[in-house]
């Protein structure tokens, strides 16, 4: 079995929780004990979708880590899809501007596939050919499901297909 090099996707991951856990719940639509949580296991199912499906699975965690850096960062739940790309930007820009690891940084390239599929993964009733905003919806629906909550319409349909493509 090959080592998955995701070296860079639990930076950004650390990096965040450094930041993330000094935050109060204080005017925040979700506690962030929930969105750090949310955020380590988006990132490990999106790791096993990727493996599945054929994706790299370091930029599948590296999107997953960052899908709601706006409900976090910006207390904004309402459209925080579509609302992200700023926070992603601003993320992307400190991992980068870390360099203390000695890691590649996150390419434009890389950049560009991440906001495309943060900033619209809220929509899980529209399906494109992207397959990275694809894999995001399909691994938040899937998350959401792992932990419990309400996976009625659209995310229900995502993790029932999920479940049966990995004959469950």
């Amino acid at each position: 079995m090959e080592k998955l090099s995701i070296r860079r996707a639990n930076r950004l991951m650390l990096m965040l929780f450094e930041e993330w856990k000094t935050h109060t719940n204080e005017g925040r639509p979700l506690k962030i004990e929930w969105n750090i949580m949310h955020m380590f296991s988006s990132a490990q199912v999106a790791k096993i979708y990727a493996l599945k499906f054929g994706l790299d699975p370091e930029l599948c965690a590296m999107i997953a880590v960052l899908h709601d850096i706006a409900t976090v960062e910006g207390k904004i739940r309402k459209n925080h899809d579509s609302l992200a790309g700023e926070y992603v930007l601003g993320a992307i820009k400190r991992y980068n501007d870390g360099g203390k690891y000695k890691l590649d940084p996150i390419t434009m390239d890389e950049n560009e596939i991440i906001i495309a599929a943060v900033t619209v993964h809220g929509k899980k009733d529209v399906h494109s050919d992207n397959q990275y905003a694809e894999m995001l919806k399909d691994v938040d629906s899937i998350d959401a499901y792992l932990h419990g909550l309400n996976t009625e319409g659209p995310r229900e349909e995502r993790v029932t297909k999920f479940l049966s493509e990995i004959g469950m």
